[in-house]
């Protein structure tokens, strides 16, 4: 019975003694940090250089930048994205920018400047999303919006989207739409759709869908169209 009992508190004794080293031996991982950084992501038909003032990388492999510049698009679409603060994640294939993000890129072989204050470029599906308000300038247009989707697969049909959108001519206040979705389209037409309302000359058409020549200032057509004058 002695033996049995002086057995159980040296085990006891040990480990206290493990619980002690384990507290003291706690080491944390190592980040990388670096100032003035620059490198590339290479994918088929894209690829995409960021430059920052400051970037670290996390424990967890995520890699973090200040005051970023990111240049990416095939030649034929080139853009480029300017924020405070951008992360990549390699293992989900995605780049984040936050706060005073300016997205600016060609359209139509024109530029357009949006400006919002977050979005997500998911490089497996080669996709630009914002569910922040944005705000598109584009030649003498503005549209104002809930968020927007831009696909830049050449694989796909190319297309920009507005969610819960507002079109406004710059030049004349006469003329501006609303929709739940605004779909930026070639040959500089955009696609109203869903709740879709214009104001044009004295004019309100409600409809299902509406297309407008944002050049020309004119509706090209419209589907399942109320004219009312106002």
């Amino acid at each position: 019975m002695k033996k049995l009992l002086l057995s159980f508190v040296l085990f006891s004794l040990l480990i206290v003694s493990a619980d002690e080293n384990n507290k003291i031996e706690s080491i944390e991982e190592p980040k990388i940090e670096l100032t003035n950084p620059s490198f590339s992501i290479n994918q088929k038909n894209l690829k995409i250089d960021m430059t920052g003032k400051k970037m670290k990388m996390n424990q967890n492999g995520i890699v973090e930048l200040t005051n970023v510049l990111s240049k990416f698009g095939s030649e034929s679409k080139k853009s480029e994205i300017t924020a405070d603060f951008a992360f990549y994640n390699k293992d989900k294939e995605i780049i984040g920018f936050k706060n005073s993000v300016n997205f600016n890129f060609i359209t139509n072989k024109s530029l357009a400047y949006l400006k919002t204050e977050s979005l997500k470029i998911n490089l497996a599906h080669k996709m630009v999303r914002s569910d922040s308000e944005s705000n598109l300038d584009l030649n003498e247009s503005q549209i104002i919006s809930k968020g927007f989707q831009y696909n830049f697969n050449e694989e796909r049909e190319p297309y920009l989207k507005f969610i819960k959108g507002e079109f406004k001519d710059k030049r004349d206040s006469e003329n501006y739409g609303i929709a739940d979705n605004l779909k930026l389209l070639d040959k500089n037409k955009i696609l109203l759709e869903g709740n879709a309302l214009f104001n044009q000359k004295g004019l309100r058409i409600e409809a299902d869908s509406i297309y407008y020549d944002y050049l020309e200032k004119k509706i090209i057509k419209s589907i399942n169209a109320k004219v009312t004058s106002t």
